[in-house]
């Protein structure tokens, strides 16, 4: 039986879940809700998530939302048997990506990214970015990025297979290239680190990334 994956494009959050999902070889049907179009808000989806947000997954009947819950439930579920782990090793290895996910969910998504992207694109009409508040954020993205670029541990961050740091790391980076696309003079790009923009390039070769890019990014 199929997992029904309750997705939102461009949500960094339901990223995560679709790519562990790829990674895992996780059989699931793609459910894809518009923002626009305040899906999350109806009530056949309400039944299933009181939260009325996204990733939402139903396996079985059984409903989970939160996108680091799913990961791990993910990991115990499908990864337990096959080649592929989202928390692979000892107790400590994966206490590690527990801590390197904690660490880039807390401080370069809730102190960086998200902060630039709420002051340069969910502002109402017409106010102006705070400029103070772009160059913290931009500062907090360049710091945790060099913290992150020294635990890489080969080609990933748990070596040689990526694992769910990773996958919580891709939409960041993701973010940040749409960033500096949109809005150039928030020169944000220019702080990713040399190491790090050749890890994301290994992340965007596995053979499912593209696949899981936000069509309205292209």
């Amino acid at each position: 039986m199929k997992v029904d994956f309750y997705h939102g494009h461009g949500s960094p959050y339901s990223w995560r879940v679709w790519l562990a999902l790829e990674h895992l070889k996780v059989p699931y049907e793609l459910k894809v809700l518009s923002f626009a179009n305040k899906d999350t808000t109806k009530p056949e989806f309400v039944a299933i998530n009181p939260r009325h947000q996204v990733p939402t997954i139903v396996d079985e009947g059984f409903a989970l939302w939160e996108s680091i819950p799913i990961l791990e439930y993910l990991d115990e579920r499908f990864g337990m048997d096959g080649p592929a782990r989202l928390y692979p090793g000892t107790e400590s290895e994966r206490a590690r990506i527990r801590l390197l996910v904690k660490e880039i969910e807390g401080y370069l998504r809730g102190e960086g990214v998200g902060v630039l992207a709420r002051e340069l694109f969910f502002k109402d009409e017409g106010v102006q970015p705070d400029l103070e508040v772009v160059a913290k954020s931009r500062d907090v993205i360049a710091s945790e990025l060099r913290l992150l670029e020294r635990k890489l541990k080969g080609p990933f961050l748990c070596g040689e297979m990526p694992c769910a740091a990773d996958f919580v790391l891709a939409p960041e980076l993701g973010y940040v290239n749409r960033i500096q696309f949109r809005k150039p003079e928030s020169k944000v790009g220019e702080v990713v680190p040399e190491a790090l923009r050749a890890w994301h390039k290994r992340i965007e070769a596995l053979p499912f990334y593209d696949k899981t890019f936000p069509p309205h990014w292209r």
